[in-house]
């Protein structure tokens, strides 16, 4: 514990006598450096600046709350803190230039309030007044993000803008060892405090799924093939999103996934990669996406946009070396595209959500060679368009209902054609449980499925 004596300390317009300071307790907005008592000492006095002396009046002022904080501000600590100490007076400790950063890197100018009010949050949820383990500290962290959603809302911010901050902040996925909760889960807490502001009922974010069930042929009311059991894939339904781990277990591996009706479908399919990750998240899962990329060469094999959330599936290929970019964009990145294509990058992904385009590019150099490519968006589903490329052996890489529209990508290989290679597409009004069992029964394996405009649309294929 270190400590500093003060020979005197400025509050307000009284005078507090020298005394042995001691830090009682510290609650950070994120990770990293804490306040340092020698930064109070070289402040003297504890008048902060006018914009957070404000700013901690405008939240106060939500809450029917007189100002009683003492602000302090505290060079390169690279945070913003809730700090007690042991002369009884409550302080929020900020680093102006951490402060500005995360303004910058958000490009949003809620960012130091809701900043401040997660800390005026700790101490008035009584955070400060004691001592925890990394569990309760997690669990405080959740409380005082949820407390600053609520007053941003109180504020006139936007969900959006409750959330800048806490977005523009890297945390790990990975929590279990760490004072501070996973980023999304701080920014579902910030989410609850918003909507508590706003009279609008959670929906719980517990990530402990519902019952998961295979699906039974028998109960489905459809025309089955022949074949009464799958050989190459594991087709799994939930309400919530189901866990994986008995079919990873059995050999399957995660293929894709739709989300129809409150329901989840997600396909297994045997043969298709090595290890796996996958995320779900309430923003665009970019840090995910780069932390994973080094870990087991893997690369993103499905991104959606589900039910307001992304989800992240990414495989590796054990020692085939497959380079990697993504693009998003508010409109369709058509441009962006011909760059990739200029680059010898290829779509084999593409994902649309919260009013944007994100397109996912593979550069292959040991791994089957991409030649030519080709897209296209359309109102109708897109049978002639592929019937045309099939004749010139072309195949689907990318089928998808997006953004109101079919989105077709069809691909030349260096080693497929008509001859040596099967493809086969199926749309169907109802679940395609006769098809897909059908194909199975023939060898062939899932490549994608989609349903949008009422139809579900699987493409399956195999080498003859």
């Amino acid at each position: 514990m270190k400590k500093l004596l003060l020979a005197t300390l400025l509050l307000f317009s009284g005078t507090v006598h020298a005394q042995n300071l001691e830090t009682n307790f510290v609650c950070t907005y994120g990770e990293g450096a804490t306040p340092d008592l020698l930064c109070m000492e070289m402040q003297r006095s504890f008048a902060s600046g006018n914009d957070a002396s404000e700013a901690s009046k405008k939240i106060l002022r939500v809450l029917g709350l007189a100002p009683n904080f003492i602000m302090v501000p505290c060079p390169n600590i690279n945070n913003c803190a809730a700090v007690t100490l042991n002369d009884g007076f409550r302080y929020i400790v900020y680093d102006k230039d951490f402060m500005q950063k995360i303004s910058n890197t958000a490009s949003n100018d809620w960012t130091s309030i809701s900043i401040l009010a997660h800390e005026i949050g700790h101490h008035l949820q009584g955070h400060t007044l004691r001592r925890t383990g990394n569990e309760e500290s997690r669990k405080m962290e959740l409380e005082a993000d949820r407390f600053s959603g609520f007053v941003l809302q109180k504020l006139g911010a936007s969900i959006s803008d409750a959330q800048a901050a806490m977005n523009a902040l890297g945390h790990p996925t990975d929590d279990v060892y760490s004072s501070h909760p996973a980023k999304h889960k701080r920014l579902n807490a910030i989410r609850e405090g918003w909507n508590d502001a706003a009279g609008i009922t959670n929906t719980p974010t517990t990530t402990t799924p519902e019952t998961t069930t295979k699906i039974d042929v028998a109960d489905l009311d459809v025309e089955v093939s022949d074949a009464t059991s799958l050989d190459y894939h594991d087709i799994i339904q939930s309400e919530g999103f189901p866990m994986l781990g008995d079919s990873w277990n059995a050999g399957y591996n995660y293929k894709a996934a739709v989300y129809d009706y409150n329901h989840w479908y997600v396909f297994m399919r045997k043969g298709f990669g090595g290890w796996q990750a996958y995320r779900r998240r309430d923003y665009f899962p970019k840090d995910e996406i780069a932390e994973l990329w080094d870990k087991n060469n893997s690369i993103i094999t499905s991104l959606d946009y589900y039910n307001d959330e992304w989800s992240l599936l990414m495989t590796s290929f054990d020692d085939k070396f497959i380079k990697q970019r993504w693009v998003t964009d508010g409109d369709f990145p058509k441009e962006k595209i011909t760059e990739a294509w200029d680059e010898d990058y290829y779509i084999t992904e593409a994902a649309y959500g919260e009013g944007k385009w994100a397109i996912i590019f593979n550069k292959t150099t040991n791994y089957e060679q991409f030649t030519d490519q080709m897209y296209g968006r359309y109102e109708e589903f897109p049978k002639d368009k592929i019937k045309e490329y099939w004749d010139k052996s072309w195949f689907i890489t990318t089928l998808k209902y997006l953004d109101g529209q079919w989105f077709l990508v069809m691909t030349k290989y260096a080693n497929r054609t008509a001859s040596n290679y099967q493809q086969r597409w199926n749309k169907t009004t109802e679940f395609p449980m006769d098809k897909l069992l059908k194909n199975d029964n023939e060898g062939l394996k899932l490549q994608a499925v989609t349903y949008g405009d009422g139809f579900w649309v699987t493409v399956m294929e195999k080498w003859r």
